[in-house]
């Protein structure tokens, strides 16, 4: 039950972040931001995406607290929990970019939260002479997205845009090792630091927003061209 507690507080805790995020990028944003323009100068913007995530490979799992992991046979369970498979989900992430020129972007920092969508085969391996069975959709997502840089060309009211950055995903959550005739349920994460591009097509709304249909393939997580995001992206700003 502590576990699982555990999970769920995770996951407020980094929404609260990503709604905390959008909101003071929001604020930070000067009250007089303009669609780019080739006579306007640097400024930032920030965009909010809904989208979905499906990869080919997730990261090993580590047991995030190897001495809680008591079982009756022995004092603790330490190592690492092999992974196979792919991870599906659904989520949304906030970002700020800051726009030179305006024909040029730099991605600073984003964050998101993804929880598993449709069905996940259970995933069973070994950590320390014990066997373990990790359930993915027990799993959430969460992605760190660093800086990089992209461009962009303006044709009347639609963008298109183009970007390369970094990235971590941290999968974190739970999975079951056996005990005898039980299971017990432990704490696991996994980390991927990565690279993905950034593909947008925009149509502007107003002078100060635009809407996107956005495409991120993940040039490298764990493996080359591990995955893909889509998502819908809602852009204010520069």
């Amino acid at each position: 039950m502590r576990r699982g507690h555990t999970r769920r507080g995770i996951a407020r805790l980094v929404g609260l972040l990503v709604v905390s995020l959008s909101l003071v990028i929001a604020l930070a944003l000067p009250r007089d931001a303009h669609a780019a323009s080739p006579d306007r100068g640097t400024g930032m913007e920030v965009r909010l995406q809904a989208a979905f995530a499906a990869t080919r490979a997730m990261p090993d799992l580590q047991l995030s607290a190897p001495e809680e992991v008591l079982l009756p046979s022995r004092e603790a369970v330490a190592g690492t929990l092999p992974t196979v498979g792919g991870f599906r989900s659904f989520g949304a992430s906030a970002d700020m970019n800051l726009v030179l020129r305006p024909r040029f972007t730099i991605p600073i920092f984003g964050l998101g939260l993804y929880l598993p969508v449709g069905d996940h085969a259970p995933i069973r391996s070994a950590v320390d002479g014990s066997i373990a069975t990790v359930q993915p959709w027990r799993l959430i997502g969460i992605d760190f997205l660093g800086p990089g840089f992209g461009v962009r060309t303006v044709e009347r009211r639609y963008f298109f845009e183009a970007s390369v950055r970094f990235s971590i995903l941290v999968l974190t959550g739970t999975s079951q090792i056996a005990a005898g005739r039980e299971a017990i349920d432990v704490q696991v994460h996994g980390i991927a630091p990565g690279a993905r591009a950034e593909m947008s097509a925009c149509r502007r709304l107003d002078p100060e927003s635009r809407v996107c249909l956005t495409v991120s393939p993940r040039l490298f997580e764990v493996r080359p061209l591990s995955g893909m995001t889509v998502g819908l992206t809602w852009v204010w700003g520069n």
